[in-house]
């Protein structure tokens, strides 16, 4: 059974797509993006089950053979190679790396339609046609242009654009170069009409249309004002050209080259790749989507978390507030979110920005309410419990503020926080290594400082939810525990014990609700692992593996949240089954889904999914 996202998420790319392109005699598309993964969607396909990266990204080089069946990429590092779309398999590849393979970058490949030759052209003009059956080049010319390269329907002839943007027509059977007449307008792109008798060209200033069999320059429509043509694209049926703009896309009726239309593609950060399938134009923005028309999408999910019924997604500048499966509010925030946390009770939201200071926001109205000042950029951590804001800035010591009071602290020799969801304790920790228990309206010690497990430095810490509960982990991966309630009602120092020793990097710690589990995050490179302490049994009780290394786990139930592709967030149980995915939707839309199917949604969702 496919995933949940694999079934409601059915875009792969979180990054900018760079190359597109679709095969209209099968039905099969093909995507890259610029951290240079490729996704191939055949017919049937709810979403791309063939997933793999080329090296670098494969900026507009990239294309199916007539039929689907052969994928051809190349990348920024001159790279170029041919796929098998089945199962990813190489069928031929050059391997170029370093200095010599940067300055060949690939801007274009073609596969002949019999599947014998692979051509492509390449950033320093070199343009190659490489004879796959011998595993070997064939031909290679100097002097060459632009972003495409093509084989005509019979796969005799080549057809790509010269250094002064011309089109150049090669013969490859007398391997000469056929008469074109010279355009009006230098051009960057250059198609075969779909019975190849008919050359279009389109450069950023116009699109033109030739006549192969005499090489006649038949037509040309110059742009005037814009943001220019960035890519051309033929309809499945070959009655109409595409030029593909910044803002917008302006259909040409072939074969006379007539304007009949000009819509925008609603893509952010249009890349340049578009392709034209059956479903219409589709045009990639910044944001790993392809738009076909609106106001964009939100973009990737760069921070997810939550508390309870509530769950947060920062998309960039903008932060999503969702409540039990229906989003409430999307708004946007001074600066991109780094990290961002929302209270128990789903009143406010603390941002932390990558640059500027850490700033609260009302959830119910998106406006801001607070803001902690410059000395908090660029802060290490941050806290957030009933009337209480606490920030660990970069500089080191700690600041808090009750904005119900509308009082302000500040200590300069905390070497980590933690503040109680609640509010009403903020653990810190001293230079020396022992922790000490504030309370965050006084600032004065709250109970006794806790008596200290062993001689080492403590250097992490986090309250249980709803629990006179401390969790500790010091210098040397000893998890501790304390039972505070003693302390509280005595006013004698707390004694804890030891937990488990874990041999592993930690950074962060969650206790759950209930005082029985304990949650710890291990960093892992590109990825990340969830591991499920029992506090009184001192065991690992799960264990999640390969999670996104953002994975944020909620203290109120123990559910893991992580980013996921296609503008979503994820919703795992403790033992890392997918639960639910709540998902941003172009023009402003959204929904969310579970294992029965839908559970909420906005009510323009179906008009863009």
């Amino acid at each position: 059974m496919l995933s949940l996202v694999d079934q409601f998420c059915p875009n792969v790319h979180d990054s900018p797509i760079v190359a597109a392109t679709f095969d209209p005699h099968s039905g099969t598309l093909a995507t890259a993006d610029d951290t240079g993964r490729v996704a191939v969607q055949r017919p049937g396909e709810a979403t791309p089950q063939l997933v793999f990266n080329v090296g670098p990204a494969a900026v507009h080089a990239l294309s199916l053979i007539r039929g689907g069946s052969l994928l051809a990429a190349g990348d920024d590092d001159g790279t170029v190679a041919v796929y098998r779309t089945d199962n990813g398999e190489i069928w031929f590849m050059e391997h170029r790396e370093g200095q010599r393979g940067r300055v060949r970058a690939m801007r274009g490949v073609a596969v002949s339609p019999e599947g014998a030759r692979l051509a492509a052209i390449a950033k320093d003009g070199l343009l190659r046609v490489w004879d796959m059956t011998r595993q070997e080049r064939e031909f290679a010319w100097r002097g060459f242009s632009g972003t495409s390269v093509e084989f005509d329907p019979r796969g005799q002839r080549l057809l790509a654009m010269d250094a002064e943007g011309q089109v150049r027509l090669m013969d490859l059977m007398s391997v000469q170069a056929l008469y074109m007449d010279r355009l009006q307008t230098p051009a960057e792109i250059a198609r075969f009409s779909i019975d190849g008798t008919m050359v279009v060209a389109a450069g950023p200033a116009g699109i033109s249309l030739l006549r192969v069999a005499d090489g006649a320059l038949i037509a040309s429509f110059a742009t005037r004002g814009g943001s220019g043509i960035a890519n051309l694209l033929l309809s499945p049926d070959g009655q109409y050209a595409g030029a593909v703009s910044m803002n917008s896309v302006h259909v040409f009726q072939l074969p006379d080259l007539t304007p009949v239309d000009s819509r925008r593609h609603g893509a952010p950060g249009a890349t340049g790749a578009a392709m034209w399938s059956y479903q219409g134009v589709r045009v990639a923005g910044n944001d790993g989507l392809l738009h076909s028309g609106g106001a964009g999408s939100a973009g990737p999910v760069t921070f997810a978390g939550g508390f309870g019924d509530h769950r947060i997604a920062a998309h960039g500048d903008r932060i999503a507030a969702w409540r039990n499966g229906s989003r409430i509010l999307d708004f946007p925030v001074e600066g991109t979110v780094r990290e961002a946390q929302i209270d128990r009770d789903g009143r406010l939201v603390a941002v932390v920005p990558t640059r500027g200071p850490v700033t609260l926001y009302d959830v119910a109205t998106g406006r801001k309410v607070f803001d902690t000042g410059p000395e908090t950029s660029g802060a290490l951590d941050v806290g957030l419990g009933g009337t209480v804001v606490a920030v660990q800035p970069r500089s080191g010591g700690c600041r808090w503020w009750d904005l119900g009071a509308n009082k302000g602290f500040q200590l300069d020799w905390p070497t980590a926080m933690a503040l109680s969801n609640g509010g009403t304790w903020l653990g810190v920790v001293t230079p020396k290594g022992r922790v000490r228990i504030l309370d965050p309206a006084t600032g004065q010690d709250a109970v006794p400082a806790p008596i200290p497990l062993a001689q080492v430095p403590t250097r992490m810490l986090a309250f249980v939810n709803r629990r006179p509960d401390l969790l500790v982990m010091d210098a040397e991966g000893v998890l501790g525990h304390y039972d505070l309630s003693s302390s509280a009602r005595s006013g004698e120092p707390a004694r804890g014990r030891d937990v488990l020793t874990l041999n592993v990097p930690v950074d962060r710690l969650w206790g759950i609700t209930g005082g029985e589990l304990c949650a710890l995050r291990l960093p892992e490179g590109e990825t990340c692992s969830i591991l499920f302490v029992d506090i009184h049994a001192g065991a690992v009780v799960a264990e999640v593996t390969g999670l996104s290394p953002l994975a944020w786990v909620d203290a109120e139930n123990g559910l893991i949240v992580e980013p996921a592709r296609s503008s979503a967030l994820l919703e795992r149980e403790r033992n890392g089954a997918e639960r639910r995915v709540l998902r941003a939707l172009p023009d402003g839309e959204w929904i969310s889904y579970g294992w029965r199917g839908i559970l909420d949604a906005s009510p323009g969702a179906a008009a863009v999914m």
